[in-house]
This record gives structure tokens, C-alpha cells and sequence, in this order.
């Protein structure tokens, strides 16, 4: 049964088949011919054979009269299967003799490993000839900032489906949402669920704050539930301390600074989570990691930091960001 991984990429590139050609000029640098359309064609190739073929989908170019003047099937593939390189050929063959025109295949791809494998040469029935699909990996796909996405909505939302396991996930769907949102009405928030759906709980606890950070306005339930948890913790914290102080003195200013300082523990504590859920994506845990972030008490400098770890393209860069006092 097809999952949400397989399908969302598919559905935006139903909506905007024209990127297809895009992103092949861009990951390939590929010369296309000119065409002044694209559009979703019948992604059916059963011939008189008993098992079906049917590719994810199918896009003509159309030239200036209408006619197509390339094809190309697009597979989204998020695990290993042989039986693919035997079927694939078939797609691409089977789409040239019925335009009767130029046509390639291209393989979506999020998992490196599987990218990869897809990628290699598939021998074919005609001795000394084989076949190599177009893969589009995380290698290979283009990676925009929120400031772009705006202008460039498809390619946004599809990169941040292809990117969203790495490290800088969290920036990349954020640039996704952005170019979601430029959309407006039910696909902004068809594509924003998808995007977020990609994401796994650390991912998404990144994502707030890097929004935070960026002065996006975001008001998911995910959120609001999670740093609310933090900030109820620290308040509860502050205002038994505070008024314990206050019992003391005999000062109802006890209660109110227990208050103010739970307040400001549980903001602080909720960006100390989100920070380690940025520093796990680069494999680095341990008791050392922690008592690093546990020290990190202001929240103005948290903010900076999770915005620099989120952007960071190496371990090694985030390890020098959080020894940095």
C-alpha cells in the first residue's frame, strides 16, 4: 500500500508538472527541448501482458503546436527493489514508441543508500547497451533558503520532501512551508501537512524553534503543546520557590518573581530540549553533550545557538558551536 513518503512527492509534482523538467536541467544539466506546456499524462504501460505496468507518473513537454516533444516517467522510490530494474526499461521504452519522441526516467529518491543503488546501470536486452535512470537524491536536489521559497514554491516544497531526514531538515521544510504558504488556500495547507509529515518529533521540535529564530509566524498544535509543557514546568518550579522566598519575607513580591522566574525557566528549558533534538541530527549524543546545553541559561544566546546549529553542515561545526561560551 502506497504511504505518505511515496505519495506526497507525487502529488506535488501533479500539481506542478512542469518542475520535472526543471529539476532535471538543474540536478543534470541537461538540454531539454523547448516546450511551452507540461502536463500529467496516463502513467499506465500494460501492453497485451499479464502484469501490470504503471509508473508513479508521467509527463509530456508540450511544443508550441501542442504536440509533445519529450516524455518522462517519474518513480518515487523509498526502498531497494529489483524488480524495478527490469520494469523501468520497460517505462521508458514503452512512453517512446507511443510519443515518438525523446523520453528519460527519473527516480526520486530521500534515502542516500537508495539513491545510490538506483542510480546504477541496468543492463538491457541489447548486448553492449544498458540503461541508467535520472536519480534525484538528496545529492542531487537543490536546497533553498526561506528567502527564496516564495518565488520558487514547487521546488521548495520538494526539496524539503527529499531533505527532510538531514541534518538541516528542519531549515529545509521551514523553506518548504514558506514557498506552501505562497501558495495559499487548501494547498498551502495540504502541502504544510505533508512536509511537517516527514518530519519525525526531534525534526519538528527543530522546526518551532528555527521558526522562532527566523520570526516566521507558526502556530501548530505541536507547538503549542510542547514548549506549553516546558513553560508549565518551569512556572511550577519558579512559584514554589517563589513562594517559599515569600513566606520567608513576608512580601507578596516573592510570589510574583517566583512567578516571572518559572516563566522564563520553562521558555529557557523548552529551547535547552529543541537545541539537543538539533545536536542529536548530527549523532551527537552523550552525558558530555547534555551537560553542554545544560549550561546554556540564556535564552536570547539559545535562540542564536539553535539557529546556528540548525544551519550547520557538519558534526564538527556543531561540536565548535556548543564549546563556544
Amino acid at each position: 500500500m502506497p504511504t505518505i513518503d511515496h505519495e506526497a512527492p507525487v502529488a506535488v509534482l501533479r500539481e506542478a508538472p512542469a518542475l520535472v523538467a526543471e529539476l532535471v536541467q538543474l540536478a543534470f544539466g541537461l538540454e531539454l527541448p523547448a516546450f511551452a506546456a507540461a502536463t500529467v499524462a496516463e502513467a499506465d504501460f500494460t501492453q497485451a501482458l499479464p502484469t501490470e505496468f504503471r509508473a508513479d507518473l508521467v509527463v509530456h513537454l508540450l511544443g508550441a503546436t501542442g504536440a509533445p516533444v519529450m516524455g518522462v516517467v517519474v518513480e518515487v522510490q523509498r526502498t531497494r527493489d529489483e524488480d524495478k530494474r527490469w520494469t523501468w526499461p520497460v517505462y521508458a521504452t514503452v512512453l517512446h514508441a507511443r510519443l515518438r519522441c525523446p523520453t528519460c526516467l527519473v527516480v526520486l529518491a530521500r534515502d542516500p543508500v537508495v539513491a545510490r543503488w538506483a542510480g546504477r546501470e541496468i543492463a538491457t536486452f541489447q548486448p553492449g547497451a544498458s540503461f541508467a535512470p535520472l536519480v534525484l537524491g538528496p545529492e542531487q536536489m537543490p536546497r533553498l533558503e526561506p528567502e527564496e521559497a516564495a518565488a520558487r514554491p514547487w521546488l521548495a516544497i520538494v526539496s524539503a520532501l527529499v531533505h527532510g531526514a538531514a541534518a538541516d531538515g528542519a531549515a529545509q521544510a521551514l523553506a518548504g512551508i514558506v514557498g506552501a504558504r505562497s501558495l495559499g488556500g487548501e494547498r498551502a495547507t495540504l502541502f504544510t501537512d505533508l512536509i511537517l509529515a516527514q518530519l519525525d518529533d526531534d525534526g519538528r521540535r527543530a522546526l518551532e524553534v528555527v521558526m522562532d529564530v527566523r520570526k516566521y509566524e507558526y502556530k501548530s498544535e505541536f507547538a503549542r503543546s510542547y514548549f506549553e509543557r516546558g513553560l508549565e514546568a518551569g512556572r511550577e518550579q519558579g512559584l514554589e520557590a517563589g513562594l517559599a522566598r515569600g513566606r520567608e519575607e513576608g512580601r507578596e513580591e516573592g510570589r510574583e518573581e517566583g512567578r516571572e522566574e518559572g516563566r522564563e525557566e520553562g521558555r529557557e528549558e523548552g529551547l535547552r530540549q529543541a537545541l539537543l533534538a538539533l545536536v542529536a541530527r548530527h549523532a551527537l549524543v552523550g552525558d558530555d553533550v547534555r551537560a553542554l546545553v545544560a549550561a546554556r541559561s540564556d535564552a536570547a544566546r539559545l535562540l542564536r545557538l539553535i539557529g546556528e546549529v540548525a544551519a550547520a553542515p557538519d558534526a564538527a561545526t556543531v561540536a565548535r558551536l556548543l564549546a563556544e561560551p
